[in-house]
């Protein structure tokens, strides 16, 4: 095999958690030319973390938009088969995905597909199941090995190279925003977290990451105390997230795509669960486990991706977990 094609489109923290495994891929495998055909947005978490790997090429394309419908993706294929790739390692398997490797398969490329796991998930939420499930990262490496190409994990987070400034001794990220309410620790808690912080922890700053729709939000938290807070949302690009995740001392993140970020460069993560949970295989790459913060609570987890209303209307495993666990676990 000389040319093999990788696929993630998303989601954010889903193609972030496909980097430790390409990196050994690229690593272990030097003779074969790896293109990660991936979003916009994910081409520019790869070109920050993997600049420098020589077999690996990044293909970012906004597939919603400029290949939109069959025609678009049969358009897609063409430019994806002029290239003459080998084979095909699937690490999405949705509907354009599934496509794309129909018509591959007509014409007798190789190709492999992830396994999601999809009864697995669906018995953990039922609380048929209690074990923990096999990881996204796990999942990866089976389909290169599906390939003939057995992966050994050994990539190791590094911080990037930085000019960041940081402006105090003791740094602090959070991310306190998620795609789903599930996921989404309460504001007024979350403001609690940053008093107890900083009343307890001399010359500390913290910084506030999110996007651009986040940004007046985040602003009117940074002016409760701008002398020690500074919002970041929406005025770095990602690749300067990224760097400045590689100079904090930790971050707080919600089961979200910073966690998969700061896992990386190194950065330690602090995450909060409530309607999802580690066990369903999303966790950051080489987190430690004791700082992932949830609740015992019998009707955790009821749902994989946070995305299912609360059936008390409450969401109790959020508003349950005190500012005080979250203080504790970071100062740990």
């Amino acid at each position: 095999m000389q040319k093999l094609l990788v696929i993630r489109f998303s989601a954010l923290g889903d193609i972030a958690m496909t980097v430790p495994v390409v990196a050994s891929l690229c690593r272990q495998y030097p003779a074969i030319e790896v293109t990660m055909l991936t979003s916009r947005m994910g081409e520019k978490i790869y070109r920050a973390v993997l600049a420098d790997v020589p077999n690996l090429r990044v293909k970012g394309i906004d597939v919603k938009r400029d290949y939109h419908g069959i025609g678009g993706l049969n358009r897609l294929y063409h430019e994806l088969k002029a290239e003459g790739f080998d084979a095909v390692a699937d690490l999405h398997d949705v509907l354009r995905t599934k496509w794309l490797n129909l018509r591959f398969s007509l014409h007798r490329t190789p190709k492999a597909r992830i396994d999601k796991g999809r009864a697995d998930k669906k018995a953990l939420v039922a609380h048929k199941r209690h074990e923990q499930l096999k990881t996204s990262i796990e999942r990866y490496r089976e389909v290169f090995a599906q390939l003939g190409l057995p992966v050994t994990l050994d990539y190791e987070p590094q911080p990037l190279a930085s000019d960041v400034t940081l402006a105090a001794t003791h740094n602090i990220g959070i991310a306190p925003f998620a795609q789903h309410r599930g996921k989404i620790y309460p504001k007024e808690q979350m403001l609690r977290v940053i008093d107890l912080l900083l009343s307890r922890v001399a010359d500390l700053h913290i910084y506030l990451l999110g996007g651009p729709d986040e940004q007046a939000e985040l602003d009117a938290w940074a002016e409760r105390n701008p002398s020690r807070i500074t919002n970041t949302a929406g005025r770095q690009t990602l690749a300067d997230d990224l760097r400045l995740m590689s100079c904090l001392d930790c971050i707080i993140s919600m089961d979200s795509a910073n966690m998969h970020m700061a896992s990386l460069v190194g950065c330690r993560a602090v995450s909060i669960w409530g309607a999802t949970d580690v066990r369903a295989g999303f966790f950051g790459y080489r987190q430690r486990l004791e700082d992932a913060v949830s609740l015992p609570l019998e009707c955790r987890p009821c749902s994989i991706y946070g995305n299912k209303p609360c059936k008390f209307g409450d969401y109790r495993c959020m508003t349950g977990i005190s500012p005080e666990m979250v203080v504790e676990r970071v100062l740990v």
